[in-house]
């Protein structure tokens, strides 16, 4: 079974937003939250666990970085399937993501 996903394809409930909370994102998930949380979990691994920066995400999930970015906003604030860090990087790179650590 997919991660973040009920046996009939459509996201578990995590503890989602309601419908009227006001965001950037995408909402539902959707093929495009898959083809980014596919690409963050392959780079992760290809990282040895480190998160990544959301260039790497966009550029392996063969999206536009800005709608990369409104995608992993929403894998990380409404489906809950991922973290975003703050960079610490010199200069700064910006924000890491990676997968949520599964309880």
């Amino acid at each position: 079974m997919d991660r973040g996903k009920r046996d009939d394809g459509a996201p578990r409930d995590r503890g989602a937003a309601p419908e009227s909370r006001s965001f950037e994102g995408r909402g539902p998930y959707s093929e495009e939250h898959e083809r980014v949380f596919q690409a963050l979990s392959r780079l992760q691994r290809e990282h040895q666990g480190e998160a990544v920066h959301l260039e790497e995400v966009a550029s392996a999930s063969r999206l536009p970085p800005e709608e990369t970015a409104e995608l992993l906003h929403d894998l990380v604030t409404v489906h809950g399937l991922a973290t975003e860090l703050a960079g610490s990087d010199t200069p700064d790179l910006g924000p890491r993501f990676g997968l949520r650590p599964h309880l």
